[in-house]
């Protein structure tokens, strides 16, 4: 596939809405928010950085820390990937994604779009609150963080907006 269309169609995958990819699968497993949200820990932690650094002093948490917490978080990214590409490839209605686009073309694409879509709504006033939540999170194991996330987003799921994923039933 070239680069043009690998891109492509990574742009359709994140650009689509939450009730976009339900529609093509109506839940997620509860292990499978759990892979997409610890594949995606490092690039939430790197643009929520990237975000509040000019609205934090400097001796908040996420501006001393957040490169070595993203390096911890990689290591569980890295395991959990294969199922969270197979997840996100079937929820966008495109499972042959999983073996056509190359990782080393579409993790990072995939991570920076969707890291950058889920801080985009942060302002500087929240910031400070956000540094607060990250510190309080990090001395947990990396998996413990990626589920309660993952939890997190599946029951905003479930509220019938589809503003996350939908957990699956059985």
């Amino acid at each position: 596939m070239s680069m043009l269309r690998t891109s492509i169609a990574l742009l359709a995958v994140v650009s689509m809405s939450s009730s976009a990819i339900a529609a093509e699968k109506d839940c997620v497993t509860e292990a499978e928010g759990s892979a997409i949200m610890a594949s995606l820990m490092p690039d939430l932690i790197n643009g929520l950085s990237d975000k509040c650094e000019a609205h934090l002093p400097a001796n908040a948490y996420l501006v001393r820390n957040a490169k070595a917490l993203s390096d911890r978080y990689k290591v569980l990214a890295d395991q959990r990937w294969p199922m969270a590409k197979l997840a996100f490839a079937r929820m966008t209605g495109a499972p042959e994604m999983a073996d056509s686009v190359p990782d080393e073309y579409f993790r990072p694409m995939l991570g920076s779009m969707v890291g950058s879509e889920l801080v985009k709504d942060i302002k500087g006033a929240d910031c400070a609150g956000a540094d607060r939540i990250v510190e309080n999170l990090a001395p947990l194991p990396a998996e413990n963080v990626a589920n309660l996330i993952g939890a997190i987003l599946l029951l905003a799921g479930n509220d019938g907006t589809k503003k996350g994923f939908e957990i699956c039933k059985n």
